[in-house]
């Protein structure tokens, strides 16, 4: 068996470079085939698999080596300032792959506890009609220190967003109604939205959600457990 599975390997490295006239070796590719077809299968598929795993580990390496800075300035965060990992998620109210993103993670953090700290920036979509306005009133929020709460609030009820749940979840949160509005619906809103925008397309970000893990770009609502290899590979460079 090892040696069909050898000569199965061999034929497919070097049929490449074979000879169309060289008739032998074609006859030889025939007779392999005809006689072990499933070999001949299940090898191609193992090599396929192996090559393809290869490739992903080969982009994985990259991504590691091709770390970019991110601005944090006064941008909200949850965590110790001085953690050993920082995550910086660009975000959209309106988006289902960003209400994934934010479960996954609030599982890191459950899981990392102070190790982690996760920064959030707005990263509102054009056509996603409600997901500036959120941003807008959640900015709004976070003017009387109550950011993540009302982050967390819109991401529970996003098939609700809208001028009703805002003012609702301001209510809620026992806020100034009034400085709210003002805050929300001011100048100063608009350019920090912008500002977390530009950081965001100055890294390459283009759609949500994008995380950076200490440099290293995440981007879309990838699984717990392939951020947990992101941190694992950062913290195992270190030694």
């Amino acid at each position: 068996m090892k040696k069909i599975i050898s000569l199965v390997l061999m034929l497919v490295l070097f049929a490449g470079v074979a000879s169309a006239e060289d008739a032998s070796f074609e006859s030889l590719i025939l007779d392999v085939i005809k006689k072990n077809p499933q070999v001949i299968k299940e090898t191609l598929e193992k090599y396929e698999k192996q090559a393809a795993e290869k490739s992903k580990e080969d982009e994985f390496t990259k991504l590691l080596s091709d770390r970019v800075e991110v601005n944090i300035g006064d941008s909200p965060f949850k965590g110790k300032k001085n953690a050993e990992i920082t995550i910086v998620g660009f975000s959209d109210f309106q988006c289902p792959f960003c209400k994934r993103g934010d479960d996954t993670i609030k599982e890191i953090q459950k899981k990392y506890g102070d190790k982690v700290r996760y920064v959030f920036k707005h990263f509102p979509l054009a056509f996603h009609p409600n997901a500036e306005p959120a941003s807008r009133a959640c900015w709004a929020a976070g003017k009387q220190g109550k950011m993540y709460e009302f982050h967390d609030k819109l991401f529970e009820n996003q098939p609700k967003l809208g001028e009703e749940l805002y003012v609702q979840i301001a209510k809620d949160l026992k806020l100034n109604v009034d400085k709210f509005n003002k805050d929300r619906n001011s100048e100063e809103a608009t350019k920090a939205i912008k500002s977390d925008m530009e950081d965001g397309q100055k890294i390459g970000i283009q759609g949500t959600p994008g995380f950076i893990v200490n440099g290293v770009k995440v981007l879309g609502a990838y699984p717990v457990d392939y951020f947990e290899k992101v941190i694992s590979a950062l913290e195992a460079a270190k030694k």
